[in-house]
């Protein structure tokens, strides 16, 4: 009897950790990630950022000016802007990363884990994708056609519009910044560090609020700041949701490569004619 009420116990035990082990899978929503740095961490690394990234812009507009004068390198006055604007970009995404690691992982002693580097089903990171760029272009497109009809304002040339259009190296280094390496960076430092930071202090709404509007003011695009905020507000959102990293890199990916192509069809389109 004894062995028999034994078995019948281990065997209850396997059942629910079955049960449960299913429900998880199927049911249940993705599992919360570990927060153990702050809203304030936030705030610090923002400061820092503008900090060194306003030294960094103007020392490096500084030193290409002195090598040009120098004829150490030979550019015009429009091609040191834009280059030092490439550079620029190029290291602001670049420092995103380091200043994760140092506040989240170093600081705080957090995973990567807790950044959101976790597996999401691929088919379900597609779908969110199809519907996300469905989403994105029309609000785009209402917005623009709002603008212009209704207020009769024009959509200016944005500098990265102008400096892929080009095709120079301000132009080609531009197009590897945008499609590669900046959804990586951008990604975890406004959806894995600040809005889980602000989601900590705050709540979901606010942190959603925050994340979107500081990732609109970073692009430093006046004209796009409203669809680049519902662009970071519905990257939050989907982050929220899935609790992984990898499906906001690769929409933001995604919807960063249809963009360099219409640009570039755009260029190509008018040599043609």
């Amino acid at each position: 009897m004894k062995n028999s009420g034994a078995s019948n116990k281990v065997s209850g035990r396997l059942d629910n950790y079955s049960n449960n082990k299913n429900g998880r899978n199927q049911n249940q929503p993705a599992k919360e990630l570990k927060v153990r740095w702050n809203a304030l961490d936030g705030l610090i690394s923002i400061i820092f950022l503008i900090v060194v990234l306003v030294g960094i812009y103007f020392g490096t507009s500084k030193l290409l000016s002195v090598l040009n004068v120098k004829r150490i390198v030979n550019l015009s006055i429009s091609n040191i802007d834009n280059l030092t604007f490439s550079i620029f970009y190029g290291i602001q995404v670049l420092l995103m990363v380091g200043v994760v690691w140092f506040f989240a992982v170093y600081w705080r002693r957090s995973s990567f884990r807790d950044l959101g580097f976790r597996y999401y089903s691929i088919l379900k990171t597609i779908w969110y994708t199809f519907l996300s760029l469905l989403l994105i272009f029309f609000v785009s497109f209402v917005y623009v056609l709002v603008l212009k009809t209704v207020l009769g304002i024009e959509a200016p040339s944005s500098k990265i519009e102008e400096l892929v259009q080009n095709r120079n190296v301000s132009g080609n280094i531009l197009i590897i910044v945008t499609a590669v390496v900046a959804p990586f960076c951008e990604e975890i430092y406004f959806r894995g560090f600040l809005y889980s930071a602000f989601r900590k202090n705050f709540g979901v709404t606010i942190g959603l609020f925050l994340s979107s509007f500081l990732f609109a003011l970073a692009h430093l695009e006046l004209y796009s700041f409203i669809p680049i905020m519902v662009i970071g507000w519905l990257l939050a959102y989907i982050f929220e949701k899935t609790k992984s990293i990898f499906t906001v890199i690769f929409l933001h990916a995604v919807y960063n490569l249809i963009l360099i192509s219409i640009l570039l069809g755009k260029v190509q389109f008018i040599k043609m004619y």
